[in-house]
């Protein structure tokens, strides 16, 4: 009996150490929460500073409004971050040292989001000129947020992207922007019945974490997704017949620890 319990207690001494020393090193990333967010920042500057000459640039060269230069930009993102999801409870300090994927992905996708969402209120400001006539720029949330993750994934290695399911016989607007079969599953669990509002999804598979978002319509969408479905929209697609609050897609990110 007593060979039988020290057998017990080697086998549990034994798992206890591969839990402790095996799985952190399966669920953490090779840097910190606040380097990913830094560099998420940094990707949506360059991309702001990149598309000044189109967003913000009167015909004589000078400045449209100093609510599109990329630091006051990025600043009413940050606002915005802080009003929404993990934002709200958000503090730098709490990435540093930050390692574990769950606890990064959530900052990561919500500060992206917050940044479509002013992105969308910003389009009075993106598309007007000096003499007040309207040009479409085509700088909407989802080319912004397209933009953004490319450098995002160029500077960290780390894939991010967004997708949707679309309506009504609609899908993607951009074969890019399909969902894989996991984030398929991910958006259909966001649209079902009971789901939270603003939570996200993620799961730990082979050393690889990976988390969706979901993103939801709202009231300035509706220009482009709005109804009569299959009215052309102002950029020329087809309405999808989406109302407000209605699920649109997610952002989804793979962060892992190779």
């Amino acid at each position: 009996m007593y060979k039988i319990r020290n057998k017990i207690s080697f086998l549990l001494l034994t798992l206890f150490f591969l839990g402790v020393i095996l799985s952190p090193a399966l669920a953490a990333t090779p840097k910190d929460g606040k380097y990913y967010f830094d560099q998420l920042k940094e990707s949506i500057l360059d991309v702001l500073n990149e598309n000044q000459g189109l967003i913000n640039t009167n015909p004589d060269g000078s400045m449209k409004t100093k609510k599109l230069a990329p630091k006051d930009f990025y600043k009413r993102i940050y606002e915005q971050f802080k009003k929404i999801g993990v934002g709200k409870t958000f503090k730098m300090k709490d990435m540093k040292g930050e390692t574990d994927p769950a606890k990064i992905a959530p900052a990561l996708t919500t500060l992206l989001q917050a940044g479509r969402i002013t992105t969308a209120k910003a389009q009075k400001d993106i598309n007007t000129e000096a003499d007040g006539s309207v040009k479409l720029k085509k700088f909407i949330p989802a080319v912004f947020g397209r933009l953004v993750v490319e450098h995002f994934q160029k500077k960290t290695g780390v894939h991010m992207k967004q997708t949707t399911l679309g309506k009504n016989g609609f899908k993607e607007r951009n074969s890019y922007n399909g969902p894989n079969d996991w984030e398929k599953a991910a958006l259909e669990k966001f649209m079902s019945a009971g789901w939270e509002v603003n939570k996200g999804y993620g799961v730990l598979e082979e050393g690889e974490y990976r988390y969706v978002k979901p993103i939801y319509i709202k009231k300035g969408c509706l220009k482009c997704h709005g109804t009569p479905i299959g009215e052309k929209g102002p950029y020329g697609h087809p309405k999808e017949g989406y109302e407000t609050n209605d699920i649109r897609g997610g952002i989804s990110i793979a962060l892992t620890s190779k």
